[in-house]
């Protein structure tokens, strides 16, 4: 799950720049503590970052206005049709994920709410299956 950064593409700071900023753990990504963190990385070496600030000097790279830059309340929710539905876990999955240790936790406290509310508003509580292979199957 680690995009190819070819030397051909990227040079030596660009690959760890991008590599840092795509950290899977959010506490280790680049910018976690503060933007100055990104801002001091190698890369932007020569950046006069004062004078981008204070608006002396133009950024070098300004997005392009159809750029979506809007918050996740603002855009709203991904449409799981018919597609997401049909979605299955095959064995090749299996393989490609088998040490991916990393959970998000704003999607899985999103999870734990959305059981909460069903559970709210149907008045029945979601319990594991009794006999089962899997360690997280409910009913």
């Amino acid at each position: 799950m680690e995009p190819p950064l070819d030397s051909s593409n990227f040079d030596p700071n660009s690959r760890d720049l991008c590599r840092k900023l795509l950290e899977k753990n959010e506490s280790n990504r680049l910018g976690a503590n503060d933007c100055e963190e990104i801002m001091a990385h190698p890369w932007f070496k020569g950046t006069n970052w004062e004078a981008i600030i204070s608006d002396k000097m133009s950024p070098p790279f300004i997005p392009y206005k159809d750029v979506n830059a809007l918050s996740q309340r603002d855009i709203g929710q991904f449409n799981e049709g018919k597609a997401y539905q049909e979605t299955s876990w095959n064995e090749d999955d299996e393989l490609n994920y088998r040490n991916w240790n990393w959970t998000n936790s704003v999607a899985y406290a999103t999870e734990v709410m959305e059981f909460l509310i069903y559970e709210r508003e149907t008045g029945t509580p979601l319990l594991p299956v009794e006999q089962s292979d899997c360690c997280c199957v409910v009913s």
